[in-house]
């Protein structure tokens, strides 16, 4: 460890304000990294240097010119060695109370700076790891990956959740020491969840602050569990849902999405319906009818129009894509149609 001279130039700059007294500080070797007198700085302070290899207070009573005023050295210490010296030019009586202030604070800012920096590191190096953990298809084949998690006392074999939120700053929300997480993209937070309790809090954390959420099944391959949590937010964004946050939820609307089932002549049926007043009254009555599980009923609540007016419509919509939605075949047809219709206009928005 070594005294950065930008950061005693500091703390000499705010200590001059408050003593009347110029103040010096050197390096391990002696050599004046930061004073009051700029003219000084990058010179031999004479004094530092015995100070130094005494590892001792030492006042100074007489003048060694431009190499050292009377005043006093005390040495500045990090794990038990001499990094530094702080000098004070002045009458040593007066101004070694000050002096020994001045060790203290600076040995502790140097130690707040260090611990900060270790820190630093190892949260570095830690999500170096996570990012490895979640992009690795087999990670407990991966020996390097194996060793690294013994290193940090993690258990590869253990099922976990990951969640996806979509937000730029998870500040608030606590984290359990059981889990991990890091900043996946500047506007996403993936976590590493253990246990089911966490996983609620999180989740209720995500709905009161209404942030999007994505949640895997809980596995033992975390690269698979993000496409799983991905998949759910994309899903849920696709097709407009409300209340989905978990990938079993979405499993088989995913699966839908994937198997590129759709009939091009439907979706171009549907994208004609874009452009009338009631090509879109068509449009919410689908989308109503298949949220309200083909009730005709609760479709036409929905919708404020008379229960006529619905089978008039879902008439037209018979009729316009040829299919009989009193046959269960077709009118699956038209919800997979429909789905991919809905997927088109997120991506077309």
């Amino acid at each position: 460890m070594k005294l950065d001279p930008n950061l005693a130039q500091s703390i000499v700059d705010k200590m001059m304000k408050s003593v009347p007294y110029n103040i010096n500080m050197m390096n391990e070797k002696g050599i004046i990294i930061a004073s009051g007198d700029k003219t000084r700085i990058h010179t031999l302070h004479i004094g530092a240097v015995d100070t130094i290899q005494s590892g001792k207070t030492k006042p100074m009573i007489q003048s060694f010119g431009k190499y050292g005023q009377p005043g006093v050295n005390i040495p500045v210490q990090f794990n038990n060695e001499t990094i530094g010296v702080i000098g004070i030019t002045g009458d040593p009586e007066k101004v070694t109370p000050l002096a020994s202030l001045l060790k203290i604070s600076t040995e502790l800012l140097i130690s707040q700076i260090n611990n900060t920096k270790v820190e630093g590191r190892r949260k570095e190096s830690l999500n170096h790891f996570l990012y490895e953990w979640t992009n690795t298809e087999d990670a407990l084949a991966n020996d390097e990956l194996q060793l690294r998690a013994e290193t940090l006392n993690i258990d590869l074999s253990i099922n976990r959740y990951i969640v996806l939120i979509e937000t730029n700053d998870l500040s608030e929300l606590q984290i359990s020491p059981f889990d991990f997480s890091y900043k996946k993209t500047p506007e996403e937070y993936l976590l590493i969840v253990r246990n089911e309790t966490d996983l609620k809090r999180y989740l209720k954390f995500s709905k009161e602050n209404h942030l999007m959420i994505g949640i895997s099944d809980k596995l033992v391959n975390l690269k698979q569990a993000v496409r799983q949590a991905q998949d759910t937010i994309t899903v849920s964004k696709e097709l407009q849902l409300e209340g989905f946050y978990h990938f079993k939820e979405v499993r088989f609307l995913n699966h839908i999405l994937d198997s590129n089932l759709y009939s091009k002549k439907a979706l171009s049926v549907f994208k004609s319906f874009l452009k009338t007043k009631s090509g879109l009254e068509l449009i919410d009555t689908i989308d109503c009818y298949f949220k309200h599980n083909g009730n005709v009923t609760e479709t036409s609540k929905a919708l404020n129009v008379h229960r006529n007016t619905t089978n008039y419509r879902l008439n037209n919509i018979s009729e316009y894509f040829g299919l009989d939605l009193r046959d269960l075949t077709d009118v699956l047809q038209l919800y997979v149609n429909f789905l991919y219709f809905k997927k088109y206009q997120y991506e077309h928005r």
